[in-house]
């Protein structure tokens, strides 16, 4: 499809207004992926902060062996 075909194809439409432009399914679910995604990661760096050998700053170091 050329550019030109392209263009005139999408001004054939019907023009985007607040009445017929809905939010979608796949967006919703993107979000939620996104955020289950970010849940985890979380998780997993809890976990591996608190396995750490270093102390954080800030805190006394403490002989762990």
């Amino acid at each position: 499809m050329t550019p030109s075909a392209f263009a005139a194809f999408v001004s054939a439409e019907k023009p985007l207004t607040p009445e017929n432009v809905r939010p979608g399914g796949l967006a919703f679910l993107v979000v939620m992926v996104l955020c289950v995604a970010v849940f985890f990661l979380a998780r997993s760096f809890l976990k591996h902060s608190k396995k750490a050998q270093e102390p954080w700053e800030g805190e006394s170091p403490t002989d762990k062996s």
